[in-house]
């Protein structure tokens, strides 16, 4: 190959490739700021205090794959968005989030509104396996913007 012919092959290849990464670059946006309230049960609270467990606070950003997303959804047809995993917690308490990023040119591959998941476990500082049965909340992410999401926990057993 040629130098100068090289050159502009070169030059054009990289414009060519250029124009096609801007069309797939992310187009990332936000989802609204939302807070957790964990309360737990007397006997989970006393079981976290010695030796000093911690709480971790889950969010989990997602949306039900339409037909032309079925290619990218996981086993259950969902598309993950994103996600926070490690707001801990020294014990009960208000685990505050700033929103979860996402790419919006995603979305064209799911019905309807994003949803969130949060899951509350133990941080298994004392223990190997989770010591928490918490409640979960599952729905949209501008339902969870709206008020703070309380979770209920108690112990694994606990009645």
């Amino acid at each position: 190959m040629r130098t100068d012919r090289g050159g502009l092959a070169a030059a054009v290849l990289v414009a060519w490739l250029g124009a096609g990464a801007a069309e797939a670059a992310p187009a990332w946006a936000t989802t609204p700021a939302f807070q957790v309230a964990v309360s737990l049960s007397p006997k989970a609270a006393a079981r976290l205090a010695h030796p000093h467990e911690t709480i971790i606070v889950a969010a989990y950003v997602y949306g039900d794959a339409n037909d032309r997303g079925q290619r990218l959804a996981d086993e259950v047809g969902q598309i993950d968005f994103g996600r926070e995993q490690k707001v801990e917690l020294p014990g009960p308490g208000v685990a505050r989030f700033q929103g979860v990023r996402y790419d919006t040119k995603r979305l064209v591959y799911v019905d309807g509104k994003l949803q969130v998941l949060v899951n509350v476990y133990s941080g298994r500082r004392s223990s190997p396996d989770n010591l928490l049965d918490c409640s979960i909340f599952q729905d949209s992410v501008e339902l969870a913007g709206r008020a703070v999401i309380p979770i209920r926990c108690k112990l694994i057993g606990e009645p």
